[in-house]
């Protein structure tokens, strides 16, 4: 368990309610959102044949989950909503798809059968769903990454960078200038206001809090239909990897 509570989270967010009311409306949204359907492919290509994949924050299970089920993985998805948590269960049925209603900062990794057996994950990915937490909690969540990936495990993360988000000013930024908070922003219908690392700041999170490498990052514009009454988004795309050898280039 982490020490920041899920419930210290910003205001004005996207909230569990929101999410159960949403449904199949965010999985017309965005689930063909064809600049994540590219990075999955990317991600894919790295992965160990067959691995298991932990999808934090799964939501209806399309694009992601589907997709990597359909290429022979084993995905474990993790929402706090529970109207996501049963379309992810409909998108992949188990054995290929497990999926747990909790909040992000409340899950653990579920133990090893026995002393011997590993219960790493090869593949962790984590698209827009992050939004809902403070950056505290998001350094504290991807600080368990690195424990929760196997060795030459890849990790994907989509989000949006502050910078990127036309009401970005200047003095919503930290001291630091990695992470900007309360930023306005249009969702499905919704006035909500958003936390964001940079694209700096998103690729320190991988590799300072979670000890991993950053082998690609790149953005994709996404534009959603005029009826989903959402703003565009420029999402940033990572992929890092989990190194052994010692070979981290972490940020200062």
């Amino acid at each position: 368990m982490f020490n920041v509570p899920h419930h210290a989270a910003p205001p004005n967010v996207p909230t569990k309610d929101f999410f159960d009311t949403k449904g199949l409306d965010y999985e017309t949204t965005y689930g063909h959102n064809a600049g994540l359907l590219k990075a999955v492919d990317k991600f894919a290509a790295r992965l160990r044949p067959g691995c298991r994949v932990l999808d934090l924050g799964c939501g209806t299970g399309r694009p992601v989950a589907h997709t990597l089920a359909a290429r022979g993985f084993r995905v474990h998805g993790v929402d706090f909503s529970e109207t996501m948590v049963g379309l992810s269960r409909a998108a992949v049925p188990s054995p290929n798809g497990v999926f747990e209603c909790a909040h992000l900062l409340d899950w653990a990794s579920p133990p090893p059968a026995s002393p011997e057996a590993a219960q790493q994950f090869g593949g962790i990915v984590a698209t827009s769903s992050f939004y809902e937490l403070a950056r505290e909690q998001m350094e504290a969540l991807v600080s368990r990454w690195r424990d929760w990936l196997e060795p030459g495990g890849s990790a994907l993360l989509m989000m949006v960078a502050a910078e990127d988000v036309p009401g970005t000013r200047d003095e919503m930024y930290d001291p630091d200038g990695r992470f900007a908070r309360g930023i306005p922003f249009r969702f499905m219908g919704d006035d909500c206001f958003l936390y964001l690392f940079t694209r700096a700041g998103w690729r320190a999170l991988l590799e300072v809090k979670g000890g991993l490498v950053v082998r690609e990052q790149w953005v994709e514009a996404f534009v959603p239909p005029r009826e989903a009454d959402c703003d565009g988004e420029t999402n940033s795309f990572l992929i890092a990897e989990k190194v052994v050898d010692g070979g981290l280039n972490y940020l200062s």
